[in-house]
């Protein structure tokens, strides 16, 4: 046989199998229906299984869509096709000066040019309302680059969830076609912006943290957090987190607990828009106009403001709202586009019942003891302890001129900044400090400790002069029984 008559003989199964594949495919892919269908199609012949009964309802190139006016429930809006100089892209009059969601404006300008029928249901439907076409959901004008118009009505779903009963104006023919090439008629405008608010953070690390500061107005104080610019050189990588707080007091921040918290703003995306270009009385209307928290970001190149407004509340099953609020409204400055009332899921906005203890380190004060020269206690006890170094270890260290041992001074050292910092305080103490602990670097630098009596059991700490602490009076009294101790040569005691 020869090769030709061998292709021919080859190609023919193959056809064939395809044939019955496709077949196969066909039925398997169709939504079962139940009861007669024939008043849906009554005028169209039945489809064999595997028989393609899509139609193009509109076959252009996606240029030559100028305009498309859309009627919905929600009001609607008017989409304009990219300029023929292509200088101006496609957008919604409505939302000027918005940004919107590209995605969502390629596939409007794309889905429409080549609109598409999964199936003709009717060729001459004597009522329409049965496919919802006589009070339609959504109603699109198109406007061609030659002038002409074409209207066209969305429905009723069909009986195949997948697709919406559709019409075209003035005509008697309705077809099935896929929903998700149609939904953007069918919803709001603001749904076609885009939801994201802040840029990424800088992959490269060019953009240096600045200055992030939150202010609520359930506090009377704010919060603000800053790159550490401490005056010793020091490597950040063994300290929680590169980042300080600066107020209401001075503290290292808790790595596993204050990334999320200071970096949040960075790639922040809502929910949705509510309303764009809002008045006084929208702000109002969705509680910004008093926020209850104002978020703001500075730095070199950035200066952003995050206002938090009012609750959202989801609802159970019975209707009801849930007590937590699932979201809440918001408004940005700082990036244009983005003159909107947005909605923002309640878990990206950890600054609405932050407390400063959630991400403090129990850390008061960091001097690495390599670089310390002396430690001097000053009140209730009156000693120092100085420490001699070689450029790479600790050789000697002494107590009031005496010798002591460089492990022990360590664990005494070790205890000092252990001391507790879980209850933050901002009142002046009314008593004098009866213990001060200085420590002093080798670079000049070093910080100072004042402990005021407070209660029986709580003492009132100011760092370098700044009231910041109360602390247990048991640890300073640990604290006492320690010095005692290791100049009479024995141990620390860790417990208080």
């Amino acid at each position: 046989m020869n090769e030709k008559v061998r292709g021919m003989i080859v190609a023919g199964v193959v056809l064939a199998a395809l044939g019955g594949t496709l077949g196969v495919l066909h039925l398997t892919g169709m939504d079962k229906t139940s009861g007669d269908e024939s008043s849906d199609a009554s005028s169209v012949k039945p489809a064999t299984a595997s028989e393609d009964l899509s139609v193009k309802l509109i076959d252009v190139d996606p240029a030559e869509i100028r305009q498309i006016d859309v009627t919905n429930e929600f009001g609607g809006f008017t989409y304009t096709g990219e300029s023929e100089s292509g200088k101006e892209s496609c957008g919604i009059t409505e939302l000027k000066g918005i940004d919107l969601d590209v995605n969502k404006m390629e596939d409007i300008g794309e889905d429409t040019a080549n609109l598409t029928a999964y199936k003709p249901v009717e060729d001459n439907a004597e009522d329409l309302a049965k496919y919802g076409l006589s009070e339609p959901a959504a109603e699109f004008d198109i406007t061609f680059a030659d002038g002409s118009h074409r209207i066209f009505l969305i429905g009723d779903k069909a009986h195949q969830n997948r697709y919406r009963y559709v019409t075209e104006k003035d005509t008697a023919a309705v077809y099935m076609v896929q929903e998700s090439t149609i939904q953007n008629f069918l919803g709001r405008k603001e749904d076609l912006v885009d939801t994201s608010l802040f840029p990424s953070n800088d992959s490269d690390g060019s953009d240096e943290f600045g200055v992030l500061k939150v202010h609520r107005e359930d506090l009377d104080y704010d919060m603000v957090f800053e790159q550490d610019k401490g005056d010793n050189e020091r490597s950040n990588e063994n300290m929680p987190s590169a980042q300080v707080m600066t107020e209401p007091i001075f503290s290292y921040l808790n790595g596993s607990t204050s990334s999320d918290i200071i970096f949040a703003m960075y790639g922040l995306t809502a929910m949705s828009a509510e309303t764009v270009h809002p008045t006084d009385e929208d702000l109002k209307t969705f509680g910004l106009d008093k926020p209850r928290a104002v978020i703001s970001y500075s730095g070199d190149s950035y200066d952003w403001t995050l206002n938090i407004g009012g609750e959202y509340h989801d609802e159970n099953a019975e209707g009801s709202e849930q007590t937590a609020a699932s979201a809440y409204y918001c408004t940005i400055a700082g990036v244009d586009g983005k003159d909107a009332v947005w909605k923002l899921e309640a878990s990206a906005l950890p600054w609405v019942d932050l407390l400063p203890g959630d991400i403090i380190t129990s850390l008061m004060t960091y001097n690495n003891i390599w670089e310390v020269a002396s430690v001097k206690l000053t009140g209730k006890v009156n000693t120092e302890y100085t420490i001699d170094h070689d450029g790479e270890d600790i050789t000697a260290t002494h107590v009031d001129g005496e010798e002591l041992d460089v492990e022990t001074f360590k664990s005494l050292y070790q205890y000092i900044l252990t001391c507790p910092t879980s209850e933050i305080w901002f009142e002046e103490p009314e008593n004098e400090p009866y213990l001060t602990i200085e420590i002093n670097r080798t670079d000049g630098g070093g910080d100072k400790i004042e402990i005021c009596k407070d209660t029986d059991r709580r003492d009132i700490v100011k760092l370098n002069g700044r009231t910041s602490y109360k602390i247990k009076t048991s640890w300073v009294t640990r604290l006492l029984e320690n010095v005692e101790s290791v100049k009479n040569g024995g141990t620390v005691q860790e417990n208080y």
